[in-house]
């Protein structure tokens, strides 16, 4: 039998399919995703093409659990099948470790805004969160670039220049500096009002400001999960949500890890950790 999770985003709803005693439990056997709305018979229709999809009839779902801001879409079962809304903090935790094995995590969720949870076996705290991020990514979008498509922005970032648009570290001094490489970030658009960077700026395209607000919101993101870190002292930083999907994402966190000294992690079906994590806030004996 299988277990179903959700994740009523405010933006994207993720669904996570579970079969426990599998070898690879908890990770998800199968994960669909669908626009957010509150339009009852589209999530009924999103569920039902995710199933035939993947050749699962509905018997074979013994347990649903939902999360998420529209969680209340559903009620106390979904054709037929028994339903419960779980909390949403401790899902986001328990699908962080889940995915990684840790047993303690800063776990950072990433959607249309930002979660920091502070995820532990005795306990899942709400740190605190941010407004930017994925909403951030396509507002900006919007109106810098004239497109709010993720896809596309990362299709214009994949030949942008982030020199053109960012003042880098190296840009502002000339000394080598512990623990900052010289093509870290000083200030996130820095060069397009500077009276030194002129010339840089004329050229910056549509493409180079694509590539600096990916940058510009994965680096907030990681700056304030540093600095959680520092007060909450953990020194694994694992990310779930939508924006892990990034391709910028690893080199970025990367980077992080090494100036930081910290373990920034995007594992497997980290977009789909606040669903997975559902089904085990669920399942009290997992």
């Amino acid at each position: 039998m299988y277990r179903l999770g959700l994740d009523f985003g405010s933006t994207l709803t993720k669904m996570a399919l579970t079969k426990p005693g599998d070898k690879d439990y908890p990770s998800p056997q199968a994960i669909f995703q669908y626009k957010t709305n509150d339009y009852v018979p589209d999530f009924y229709n999103a569920l039902e093409s995710f199933l035939h999809q993947e050749n699962i009839p509905l018997k074979a779902i013994d347990q649903i659990s939902a999360t998420g801001t529209h969680a209340n879409l559903v009620k106390d079962n979904i054709l037929g099948i028994p339903t419960r809304i779980v909390q949403e903090i401790e899902s986001i935790g328990r699908g962080g470790l889940a995915l990684t094995g840790l047993k303690e995590a800063l776990v950072v969720n990433t959607g249309t805004g930002t979660t920091y949870i502070d995820a532990s076996p005795e306990e899942y705290r709400h740190l605190g969160g941010t407004g930017v991020g994925g909403g951030t990514l396509t507002g900006l979008g919007h109106s810098l670039l004239g497109c709010s498509s993720v896809h596309e922005i990362v299709r214009m970032a994949s030949h942008g220049k982030l020199k053109n648009v960012d003042l880098l570290i190296g840009d502002v001094t000339d000394q080598e500096l512990e623990h900052l490489p010289p093509y870290l970030t000083a200030a996130n658009f820095g060069k397009l009002a500077h009276p030194l960077y002129t010339e840089q700026a004329a050229r910056a395209g549509k493409e180079d400001l694509a590539v600096a607000l990916i940058n510009l919101v994965l680096q907030v993101i990681g700056s304030m999960a540093v600095m959680i870190c520092r007060s909450c002292h953990k020194t694994n930083v694992v990310f779930v949500g939508s924006l892990t999907r990034l391709p910028q994402a690893k080199d970025i966190y990367a980077m992080f890890s090494k100036v930081y000294g910290l373990q920034f992690i995007i594992p497997p079906f980290a977009a789909f950790g606040t669903a997975l994590g559902s089904t085990l806030v669920s399942s009290p004996e997992v």
